[in-house]
């Protein structure tokens, strides 16, 4: 008998730990960045399809909700120079964008004031 409860105890001690182990190991992989990043956009890659906005480069993929004042744009749209608020979260070792605005609802954006913790 008290060789069944040590091996049940094992076992669920050796589950736990799968199941911490990778729900962590997830996170790390893919998990939402708190702020969005605003800035302007200082440079463009079409090839490997990557924005950078202060200093910080951005995969945008066909899921990316590209807009441009307030309206649908896409990826060909983007110019340096533009402000841009991006909403992104973090795909292995890429920060990739899930929202992408540009134009004045960016500027506007971008200028509004922190809320206090």
């Amino acid at each position: 008998m008290q060789t069944l409860t040590r091996s049940l105890l094992a076992l669920a001690a050796a589950f736990a730990l799968t199941v911490f182990t990778s729900t962590a190991s997830a996170a790390a992989k893919k998990g939402p960045v708190d702020k969005p990043v605003t800035g302007k956009i200082t440079a463009i890659d079409k090839d490997a399809k990557t924005v950078t906005v202060a200093d910080r480069v951005i995969a945008i993929d066909d899921t990316t909700i590209i807009s441009n004042s307030g309206k649908p744009a896409k990826f060909e749209d983007l110019k340096t120079g533009m402000d841009a608020t991006v909403s992104v979260f973090l795909l292995g070792e890429k920060l990739t964008a899930t929202n992408f605005k540009t134009g004045t609802v960016a500027a506007n954006t971008a200028a509004l004031p922190k809320k206090k913790k």
